[in-house]
């Protein structure tokens, strides 16, 4: 098994973002396609932003919610994608009491309209519906910066197995 190197991010001065994206996408870590096409807890369908995470437990936590019930060995292959953002996020603070339910996210939609349509920086830091104590990045591409953003690396993720119940 090929050594991995770690890297300790809190020892620079970047800061990261990282995703869980499926194989047949890992070869496009910044495309916001899919927000664009079907919408999302922040966007409605028609504008695409790219969602992050903070961390990659959060990455692995935000993408447990949205994988069906499917045995392990059927589960997708994963990819972690590393990025540094070029610039600092924006904390988001004035979220609903409701903002967390699953049922309307116009309310959602509604509060990052001028962003979504105009987005004054590139970054918006939230916190997560899965850990309400832990934030994600949404990133917008229509923003000056978001060419500014790095790749920093794109490598296999595997889930593991003590994790899923089948």
């Amino acid at each position: 098994m090929p050594e991995r190197s770690i890297s300790n991010p809190s020892s620079n001065s970047q800061i990261l973002a990282y995703r869980l994206v499926k194989e047949r996408f890992s070869d496009t870590p910044l495309s916001t396609e899919g927000a664009r096409k079907y919408g999302g807890r922040w966007n409605p369908a028609g504008i695409g932003i790219l969602y992050t995470s903070a961390s990659p437990e959060l990455a692995l936590l935000e993408q447990l919610v949205h994988l069906p019930s499917l045995p392990y060995p059927d589960l997708p292959k994963l990819f972690l994608i590393t990025i540094a953002l070029p610039t600092e996020p924006k904390i988001f603070e004035k979220l609903p009491f409701d903002w967390q339910k699953n049922d309307n996210y116009d309310v959602n939609h509604q509060l990052l309209a001028n962003w979504l349509t105009d987005p004054d920086v590139m970054a918006l830091k939230i916190p997560s519906a899965v850990v309400a104590e832990s934030y994600n990045f949404l990133l917008h591409p229509l923003h000056p910066d978001y060419q500014k953003i790095e790749v920093i690396s794109t490598h296999p993720f595997n889930i593991d197995s003590r994790l899923w119940r089948s």
